[in-house]
Order: C-alpha cells, then structure tokens, then sequence
C-alpha cells in the first residue's frame, strides 16, 4: 500500500477497532481505498482495498462520500460530519471524522466513522422533549421542590390564564388557578415518601380562563440530583375519556423517564451556574474521572481541565457560551488521580424569561480511547518505526523553527549528514534481528550525544540527520568539532547485542544554516556531498561542504 503508514502499523491501532476505518488516496477527481480494517469488510461485505469509492458505493453514497472528504481536503484539522444513510439498513447512524495527510506530494485521507446512535437518539429525544414541552397543547410547568414556579409552556399560559414572566420564582400555590381542593392532592403526591416518589398521576377539577372548571389528569415527574428531588414536571390532560386519557399519560410519562435514563447511560451530565460552581453532575462522572458525585458540587468547573487547557482555548468557550451560543468541541481534561482524559462536548446555556444565562447544561462522551489511538498515529506518521527517532517529515517541520531562532539570533545551524560504515555486514554476519536492533542502538548513540536543543532523524537505512542548532559562527569549528567528538567516543564504547559486541564508524559530512543554503532541501544535499567526499576518504571521515563539491557529486 502507499502513504505514510504500512498496512501492519494501520492494523496495530485498528485492526481490532469497533469503528470504521478507512485509508485513502486521492487520485484525480476520486478516491482509492490503501486501507479499511477488518470491520469494515464484514460491513460492506467486500473487499474495499485497491478500489475507488464510486466502484465500492451507489452514486448518492459515493458523491456525498467524496462531498465531505472534499471539505476535509480544504481545512486545516478534523472535519466531522454525520451520515444518518449509508448505513440505515442497519438501523446505524454513524459520525465520520476525516484527517488528511501530505506525503510526498500525494494526498491521503484518514475516515474513522463511530457509531453515534446512543447520542443521536439522546439528541433526538432531547429536542422531542424540547418540541413537547413548548409545542404540546397540554399545560406544562415546573416547579422546584419548595414549590417555587422555575418554567412553563404557552399552553399553560394561554388555558389557564397566568403570564409566566410574573410567575417565574413565585410560589406555585398562589396560581389563581389552582384551588384548595387540588393543592392538596398536590402536596400529598409531592409529600410521598422513598419508592414511591417516582411519576405519578390523578385526575382533578380544575380552572380554566373565564372561570370555567376543566376536568384533568394531572401527572408528576420527579427531576433528581443524586437521590434528592430538586423539581418536579407537571403535566395536565383535560379529559374527554379518562381511561385514554390515562393511557396517553402513561405514555408522557414514560417518554420523560426514558429521556432521563438514556442521558444517563450514555454520557457525562453536570449543570454549573455561570460564576463556575458546579450545582449537578450524574453518576457517569466516577468512572471517567475519579471524582465521586458529592466531591463535584460546589467545585468550581474550571479546576477540572483548567490545569491542562490554554487559558486562551478556555476563554474563547466561556465566550462562546455567554453570548448564548451552544459550543461543541473536544477538550482535554484532568482526573482527580492527576491523569488526562478526553471528552467530545456539548455545552448549552440556559436562559429565563429575560434571556439572561441562569445555568449552563454540559454532556459529555469519553473519547480517550480514540484520542490516544489518534496520538499513536500522529507519532507513527513522524517517526522511524525502528530507532523511534524522528523520520524526515518531522526534520522538515522543525526545521523551520530552528531556522527562525537561528535568523533572530544570527547564530548557524550544522547539519551532519551521517552514514554508518559497513552497516550491511551487520545483516549479512548475523542475521536481520540483530540488523534492526543493531540499527535501533546506532541511533539512541547518536540522540546520547547531542545536545537538548539538537534533533537526530533517520532518513533511511543507515543514513541519519542531526541538527545541531545555535552554533555561534565565530566558535563554530569548536563547537561542531565538540559535538563529532561526542558521536565518536559512543560509537567506540558501542554496544552487545545476545553476546556480540559493536562499535561501529560512521562517515559524516556537514553543511551549515545559512552560510551554504538558506532551506532545509538544499543544506540536506549539500551535506549530501560533503558526505560523499567523506566515504571517498575512507571510513570515519568528516568533510564540510566546499563549493567546489557540487561538480563531483
């Protein structure tokens, strides 16, 4: 396969994966699968590698399929983007994350597709609640648990004739409405004790607007924190045949109950007041962070993750969030043992009547798993699988860091081009394994000898790249000769490998930032050539770079 990767490191992180994998080519106006791991066989039941997406998916599929990696190819970071078809036989809704790649001027495409359809549903069930509260015919209000009116609908404000805006923080026992008859029943199903204060429902007279009296049901649905009821939903029905009526309140309440117990299950639930003091957080909090429940209230939300989140990155969310503005993203947060996590977030505000931010609502899903397999990768894309040196790529990229510290400071960079002497009678004499640990050794040799502020690459084989930065060009002789001298004396310490002992030469040549090239392609040539004039020398040589080389190389 092409791309940065080998089929054998892709398998490593997700060949066992439960999402979908996918690793892709871009070629002219398509795209052709390098990789899908195994579960994604088993799903499209056929072989996806080495064939393009508009031979593998129907028309509709493949053109939104390439839609979104067209998108991902103009950004910068991850483009997510739901996909509620490709796999609705299933009954599956999936979120696809796509990641690009520029390798040696090809472009790929990384597609991890996670089953999203617990939070779907969440969502769903969450703007179904929101859609029935605000939408539903029937009166709605909730009332904290010293009866206090904290929400109501427009139904409730248009049948039973009350404004909420001067009602919100009165107390629900004063509403015209509500005679004495009926606040006592109410009291008595508020008043239940243990088991029992779960939802529950009885039928009532009632006052509508111009004095008329309605008959309703009238059901409860306790809101927790912890074990404790902090609100309480009311519904009414006005009857018309009380044993449907029951029947279909019944069913409001269990649409209620089972929105609660599906946030639950699934994610991460807290609500903070907007000074930052955290007033609910559900049970979910203790396995992912360490911190019980009761530890969570009163606490102050930034003290989790502030300590690992750039204040900057913190302060755009909290803007974000009190302009009104739902924000989601992922954040990177701190266990209560000191150890990182992440979490795929939504956070919502909340407004009253005035619009004014009263609350804000946060949910949470776990993503360390993926976010570390995403780490892994990243390290493999820019590392030698072997030594676990930095591979050229990543050369590159620092590189122009270096070079900028080095313009600021009008200091050189040496860059030694090293080549091992002989490297291949290592694998000839005894065998791959002890070639490729032989390898390994070499190149933690070279990272002992240079300084903190250097950088050691392997480029291939038994060839490697030190970057040797902030060499000051009235010392430098010295300083590159200190640093040879260093690389010298390892080597001749060398090292065993199961009863044989090594201690190789190597052939450098060295070519100086700015003085022979001014980016990092040209000094790697020019050292290049100092290199070759070094092995014409003989083993162990050290050549700089001099003009005239370029006309023997």
């Amino acid at each position: 396969m092409q791309g940065p990767f080998t089929k054998s490191q892709l398998d490593l992180l997700y060949g066992n994966a439960e999402d979908l994998v996918f690793f892709m080519r871009k070629t002219g106006d398509g795209y052709v699968y390098e990789y899908v791991n195994a579960l994604c066989s088993s799903t499209f039941e056929q072989e996806l590698t080495g064939r393009t997406v508009d031979e593998s998916m129907p028309v509709s599929v493949a053109d939104e399929i390439k839609k979104q990696y067209a998108i991902a190819e103009s950004m910068e970071g991850i483009h997510r983007y739901r996909d509620y078809n490709l796999f609705s036989k299933n009954n599956v809704a999936n979120e696809t994350e796509i990641t690009k790649f520029i390798y040696e001027g090809e472009l790929f495409l990384l597609a991890i597709s996670k089953n999203v359809s617990k939070q779907k549903t969440i969502e769903e069930d969450y703007l179904f609640y929101q859609s029935l509260v605000q939408n539903s015919v029937d009166p709605m209000i909730m009332i904290s648990s010293d009866f206090a009116v904290i929400d109501m609908n427009p139904a409730y404000e248009n049948i039973f004739s009350v404004l909420k805006h001067k009602w919100i923080g009165k107390s629900f026992m004063a509403l015209p409405s509500n005679n004495e008859k009926f606040l006592n029943k109410v009291v008595s199903e508020l008043n239940k004790d243990g088991d029992e204060k779960g939802s529950s429902s009885f039928i009532t007279s009632h006052r509508k607007k111009q004095s008329e009296d309605g008959k309703f049901s009238v059901s409860f649905s306790p809101v927790k924190i912890g074990e404790d009821i902090r609100a309480y939903q009311i519904v009414y029905r006005e009857l018309t045949d009380e044993v449907q009526l029951k029947e279909e309140l019944k069913k409001t309440e269990n649409i209620l109950d089972s929105y609660k117990d599906a946030l639950n299950y699934a994610a991460m639930v807290s609500i903070w007041e907007p000074s930052g003091t955290i007033i609910f957080a559900n049970d979910n909090f203790k396995g992912t962070t360490g911190y019980e429940k009761e530890e969570l209230l009163g606490m102050q939300i930034a003290e989790i993750g502030r300590a690992v989140i750039p204040d900057a990155f913190y302060d755009n969310i909290r803007d974000i969030i009190f302009r009104g503005t739902i924000w989601r993203g992922e954040m990177k947060s701190l266990k209560k043992n000191g150890d990182f996590f992440w979490v795929d977030t939504t956070i919502i505000p909340l407004k009253n009547e005035a619009g004014i931010i009263y609350q804000v609502l946060a949910i949470m899903f776990d993503i360390t798993d993926r976010k570390q397999l995403e780490e892994k990768l990243h390290f493999m894309a820019y590392h030698d699988s072997l030594t676990q040196l930095p591979n050229r790529r990543l050369m590159m990229q620092e590189f122009e860091l270096l070079e900028r510290d080095a313009d600021h400071d009008q200091s050189l960079i040496a860059l030694l081009y090293i080549d091992g002497d002989d490297f291949k009678s290592v694998n000839d004499n005894f065998g791959h394994n002890i070639g490729d640990e032989f390898i390994a050794c070499f190149g933690q040799a070279l990272t002992q000898s240079i300084r903190a502020g250097d950088m050691a690459a392997r480029i291939g084989g038994d060839e490697f790249i030190i970057a040797a930065a902030g060499i000051n060009s009235e010392k430098a002789g010295m300083q590159i000769k200190n640093l040879i001298n260093r690389i010298h004396q390892k080597l001749a310490e060398g090292w065993t490998i199961e009863g044989h002992h090594f201690a190789p030469t190597a052939s450098v040549g060295i070519a100086l930032y700015p003085k022979d090239a001014d980016n990092f392609e040209d000094l790697v040539k020019l050292a290049d050539s100092a290199l070759y004039e070094s092995k014409k020398s003989g083993r162990n040589q050290v050549r700089f770079y001099e003009n005239n080389m370029g006309a023997t190389h």
